[in-house]
């Protein structure tokens, strides 16, 4: 990895799970649940939960929003016990054999109601432990996964093509016969650094040193260390549930050994492969404030593929609602001047720095 900075732009790449499926890694949340239903011993109230809470097409947001479902479940469960008056809707049959594996799992009562405090101390217990064991598992499972030639490939070919958009768009598709010259004008201009980027990635896995990275920050760990980590967002969360924050979790990992300084004067910053979900709203108001996205030049770009043709209206409104619902919760981050926040977004566009569109990944399919 390259720290020197020869850059003649600066960029950020953020990478979601949508990288990694893009390059044919089976990381999708299905793959890893039906690898691991197969397992009688991965007995997880993650897991079990997800059974009756998940739609068919589930996302690791999904499986992170489940724990602070399971926390409130909790807190209602004992509202229902005590008195079914103040919670007449909850249905406590399923949640209670959820709590009852645990119990038997564990060897502790969590069931009854006399000690409230007493009860929520061992159930945080538990489920802490059950996400250490869900996150365990996850790297090992991805680590299977990862030697596959073909991702390796793929990923090293994306990772470069998404420094080199809007700089060298030139380079990013080719047919049979342009590809080896391509291939080799694209490793010489990543080997000279003037396009490397600083990566910033929800995603566990490395990022290809084809790409020449100023620098990486996997900000969930990385399954080469095996550390990974899954939690709730932090905003408006209860003091007692901080422990199940992702703040809280990397802290207590102590897991980032590299840091991006997100003050520098970045002239892009390029997203591609993040749902936008909730759960890392924290993370991009970081970005987004060490930049001071308002009064700064940076361009941002997010880019999306289009995976299944006959959905591609679906898939473009999408990715347009979560940049737009990504950028109001940010503007009404801004209390000391709540106008701007109101029309940041507008802003940017009027100022020509949001873009969002499709990204050419058909070089990806050129053996």
């Amino acid at each position: 990895m390259d720290t020197t900075d020869n850059r003649t732009v600066k960029q950020l790449i953020v990478l979601g799970n949508g990288f990694d499926l893009t390059c044919g890694l089976k990381s999708q949340y299905a793959d890893f649940y039906q690898s691991e239903s197969k397992s009688k011993q991965f007995d997880n109230i993650l897991v079990r939960f997800a059974e009756r809470t998940m739609n068919e097409c589930p996302s690791w947001a999904d499986v992170e929003s489940n724990i602070l479902k399971l926390i409130k479940l909790y807190k209602q469960y004992f509202i229902y016990i005590q008195d079914t008056e103040q919670n007449k809707e909850f249905e406590p049959k399923y949640f209670y054999y959820l709590l009852r594996a645990l119990e038997d799992k564990y060897n502790q009562s969590i069931t009854n109601g006399n000690d409230n405090d007493f009860n929520m101390f061992y159930f945080y217990k538990f489920l802490s432990s059950e996400i250490s064991e869900f996150e365990e598992r996850l790297a090992t499972y991805l680590n299977s996964q990862i030697s596959d030639s073909n991702y390796i490939n793929k990923s090293k070919r994306f990772a470069v093509n998404l420094c080199l958009a809007e700089y060298r768009d030139d380079l990013l598709r080719a047919d049979e016969e342009e590809l080896p010259a391509k291939l080799t004008e694209r490793k010489l201009l990543m080997k000279g650094g003037e396009y490397a980027a600083d990566f910033f990635t929800f995603n566990y896995t490395p990022v290809s040193e084809d790409a020449n990275p100023h620098q990486i920050q996997n900000i969930h760990g990385n399954i080469e260390e095996k550390n990974t980590i899954l939690g709730i967002d932090g905003h408006g969360g209860d003091d007692d549930i901080l422990e199940f924050t992702k703040t809280y979790r990397l802290l207590s990992h102590s897991q980032v050994k590299e840091r991006i300084d997100f003050s520098q004067k970045f002239d892009c910053i390029k997203f591609f492969g993040h749902s936008l979900g909730e759960a890392d709203y924290s993370y991009f108001q970081s970005i987004f404030d060490g930049l001071d996205l308002y009064s700064a030049k940076t361009k941002l770009f997010f880019y999306f593929q289009v995976y299944d043709p006959y959905r591609r209206t679906e898939i473009i409104s999408q990715n347009y609602h979560a940049v737009s619902k990504l950028l109001k919760r940010y503007g009404e981050t801004f209390q000391s001047n709540p106008d701007h926040g109101k029309n940041l977004m507008h802003k940017l566009i009027l100022e020509g720095r949001l873009t969002v569109k499709e990204l050419d990944c058909s070089l990806l399919t050129i053996n």
